[in-house]
């Protein structure tokens, strides 16, 4: 984009089959534009396995993360059987969450681990 431009829309495609998608934003209220932590999510599944999946975490480090070696970890697990505590793991060691005014680095840790497998718990 060239400095005099904006962005004035963003069209995103329905999500087709058997793709499903995850975001959720922690934060004091609702009404607040700052999050303590959001996730967002998607997976799809061939076979009962988890074919593709993208996850990215929020107000866990300068900008929004991207967690690659997360991804990688599910694809291809059967949707039943993916290996939680190492996913938590793994994506407690992609993100790099301080603390400040709104929350600690231990409360936003424990979140974003905590909703990365609520959002696996919502592939079954």
């Amino acid at each position: 984009m060239r400095a005099d431009e904006l962005i004035a829309r963003v069209r995103l495609p329905r999500a087709r089959g058997d793709l499903r998608s995850y975001y959720r934003k922690v934060g004091t209220r609702r009404a607040q534009a700052i999050s303590k932590v959001c996730l967002a999510a998607t997976a799809s599944t061939s076979d009962g396995r988890l074919e593709s999946v993208r996850v990215a975490v929020g107000s866990v480090a300068p900008t929004v993360v991207r967690c690659r070696r997360t991804e990688e970890l599910l694809r291809g697990r059967k949707v039943g059987e993916v290996p939680t505590k190492s996913a938590r793991e793994t994506l407690s060691q992609e993100i790099a969450p301080i603390d400040d005014i709104r929350s600690t680095r231990d409360y936003r840790l424990r979140v974003a681990a905590n909703l990365l497998e609520e959002f696996l718990s919502s592939l079954r």
